[in-house]
């Protein structure tokens, strides 16, 4: 049995003596002190289906008095129930709790009172609910307090930077505010914090967890957090994280993150409404710049900075689309992406909008010897932005002077449709890689050129339209897969051998042999001019 002791248990987590005339903790202390925020009578044998999480349970022994030890069975679902405490008056109905129920609560640090046989149980409940009431004003006078700081400095725009600096000062914690889009907010101790500047874990958290206390493991440290939803309805996907890092949690702190979300929640709809103006007034510019639709250098120079760009310095600028080669994204994904690209990119100034559908970078050109740093700081942001698709960046040539930057985006547009029909699907693609196939796009479209084109592809067009045969898409589909008969046949969805019996077929309507490689090379070229300039 635990020896008698004198110790500490909280209301609402303020450190009392129990006084209760001169009423003992005989198991379960042990230096840990419980939450308390009611009292109830125990009476009845199955009062475990009334018990409630926080209370201090208090019994005369009735329900005991024929079999004491039925009291050790409790005890567990006490615990399970969340009960702080059990205080039990002796002498009565019982001489003395038994041994094992002792134990019991000393292996489950669950604490024991033993109340004096003179006490009067409405004492007891008055002395704990005054404490708990007492307690609760202080803490709603702190907690009114907080929120009315926080929300005047809301109310004089100093925005969520200031807002969680000031919460992170209060609470002595790192407060994360993680957005619908997995953009991170820090307050000040977060920002040092290792692996804190890190969206997927937030993202993980948000995937794993209910909202409340949880877990997680920061660097080698695993520490104990509270997650609470920014209480707004177009937010209900923006989490505000506090961190259990110098300091426990109080009742205080959890409640103050969980008021202030309404200030958050009304704060990020301001901000995002003055960001989605921002974002359309720059996205305007951009498209106007790219398109060539500004015209005069000195409007350019005034758009620029009335968008905080700079257009002082003389490096050569090019423009890239991005090409998706298997499933393209659909608009708001990209967007969030752009959103992304602006405020963290790796390549230095880079811009970017969507234009025509279609995802457009303006950046400066960087160059290490042979190697475009500008181009490969953007496939490194790509790949951070879409890691499961595979894509394509369609570079167009340089241009040395501000306002002929629609030039490059033409070439961009060029190569993009080139890529296409060629079915590129490098990493990077500009006039350089496109080889001969530049040369077809730009050839001018005459009589000869027609005639070269016709040569070769009207046969089999005519054949196919006569016999509903497809030696044209045959064709088309074997040079894709550099007359690889087996790659071929699998993307028909047909047997090998039909493809190599089409492959001859054409072969004898067009009077040519696939072993010479002047005749391979004529009628690839036609093909590849026909998917260019279509009949």
């Amino acid at each position: 049995m635990a020896d008698h002791k004198k110790a500490g248990f909280t209301c609402n987590d303020v450190f009392l003596i129990p006084d209760f005339k001169e009423a003992v903790v005989l198991a379960g202390a042990n230096g840990m002190q419980r939450i308390i925020n009611r009292v109830n009578v125990m009476e009845v044998p199955d009062v475990i289906d009334w018990v409630r999480p926080g209370e201090f349970l208090i019994t005369s022994g009735f329900p005991f008095r024929d079999q004491p030890d039925a009291i050790a069975d409790i005890i567990p679902q006490l615990v399970e129930k969340g009960v702080s405490a059990l205080g039990i008056k002796t002498k009565r109905f019982i001489d003395q709790i038994p041994a094992r129920a002792l134990e019991l609560a000393d292996q489950l640090d669950f604490p024991i009172f033993e109340l004096p046989a003179a006490i009067v149980f409405s004492d007891v409940v008055r002395d704990i609910m005054e404490r708990v009431l007492v307690q609760e004003a202080r803490e709603l006078s702190l907690l009114q307090s907080r929120f009315q700081k926080l929300s005047q400095q809301l109310l004089h725009g100093k925005g969520l930077e200031e807002f969680l600096q000031t919460l992170d000062s209060i609470l002595n914690n790192p407060i994360i505010l993680l957005d619908d889009s997995n953009q991170l907010f820090l307050s000040p101790q977060a920002e040092i914090l290792e692996e804190a500047d890190n969206p997927m874990l937030w993202a993980a958290l948000r995937e794993e967890s209910n909202l409340g206390v949880s877990f997680i493991t920061l660097g080698e440290r695993r520490i104990r957090v509270y997650v609470s939803a920014v209480n707004d309805k177009q937010y209900d996907k923006c989490l505000l994280v506090l961190l259990e890092w110098n300091q426990e949690h109080s009742v205080v702190d959890r409640l103050t993150i969980d008021r202030v979300g309404v200030l958050v929640g009304l704060e990020m709809i301001n901000a995002n409404a003055r960001r989605e103006v921002e974002l359309k007034y720059v996205d305007q510019f951009l498209q106007d710049w790219i398109t060539g639709r500004i015209v005069t250098i000195e409007d350019l120079r005034l758009r620029a900075e009335a968008c905080g760009h700079s257009l002082e310095d003389d490096r050569p600028r090019c423009v890239a689309l991005v090409r998706f080669l298997n499933s393209k994204p659909n608009i708001k994904t990209m967007q969030q992406a752009i959103k992304r690209l602006r405020t963290k990119s790796i390549c230095e100034d880079l811009q970017a909008t969507i234009l025509e559908g279609e995802m457009i970078f303006l950046f400066p050109e960087a160059m290490n010897g042979i190697r475009n740093v500008a181009v490969e700081a953007i496939l490194a942001d790509m790949k951070t932005l879409f890691p499961t698709e595979s894509f394509s960046l369609c570079v167009g040539n340089r241009t040395l002077v501000a306002e002929k930057v629609h030039e490059s985006y033409n070439d961009a547009k060029k190569i993009h449709h080139i890529s296409s029909i060629c079915d590129y699907r490098e990493t990077y693609v500009d006039y350089m890689k496109l080889g001969v196939f530049q040369l077809l796009y730009h050839l001018p479209d005459t009589e000869e050129v027609q005639d070269y084109r016709d040569r070769f592809i009207l046969p089999l067009l005519a054949y196919d339209a006569k016999h509903n045969s497809q030696l044209f898409e045959t064709l088309k589909v074997y040079f894709k897969h550099n007359r690889n008969v087996k790659k071929t046949s699998a993307e028909l969805f047909t047997h090998y051998n039909t493809v190599s019996y089409r492959v001859e077929r054409v072969c004898e309507l067009l009077g040519i042999n696939m072993d010479n490689g002047d005749d391979i090379l004529q009628l690839h070229l036609a093909v590849k001019l026909n998917e260019m300039r279509p009949a």
